[in-house]
């Protein structure tokens, strides 16, 4: 499953928001604009984010990117929605920035799907040469043409 087919409406190129709580729910009404959650589901979906970064962060600090990431019923396949900003789409309670975020949502019936998904977006956002890209990207149909520059070739 290649990452460009999943995303939804264009990228976020630097977004206003300051906090993990308004980059999921602007990136959940992302999902919701582009007809792949019902909108009587998106608080919920933002919940199950929330519940989900409670167990263990998505935030991969090290390299500045989160990957929040929930299954919801209601939702058809794997839809996903970027943010990006050469400084921080949010920044951590410590002050540390987040520069790149993934929001992935999927069936609760997509098991395998979800997970071989969130491996192939990380493999993607391993490569600081990626990243560098992303995070200056100048608007959103830069991101999606390095992001899909930056797949490997359908099989």
């Amino acid at each position: 499953m290649r990452v460009s087919d999943t995303l939804v409406g264009q990228p976020i190129v630097r977004p206003a928001w300051g906090s993990f709580d308004d980059a999921i729910a602007g990136l959940v009404e992302q999902v919701v604009a582009g007809d792949r959650l019902p909108a009587t589901l998106a608080a919920q979906a933002v919940q199950r984010i929330r519940e989900r970064e409670v167990m263990a962060s998505t935030a991969m600090v090290d390299i500045g990117i989160s990957i929040p990431h929930a299954r919801l019923a209601g939702i058809d396949g794997v839809a996903a929605a970027i943010a990006v900003s050469p400084t921080a789409v949010y920044q951590l309670a410590d002050g540390l920035p987040i520069s790149i975020v993934v929001l992935v949502l999927s069936s609760p019936s997509l098991t395998g799907e979800h997970l071989n998904f969130l491996s192939t977006l990380s493999m993607l956002l391993q490569s600081a040469h990626i990243r560098e890209q992303l995070r200056n990207a100048s608007s959103p149909q830069a991101v999606l043409r390095l992001i899909r520059e930056s797949e490997p070739s359908r099989s």
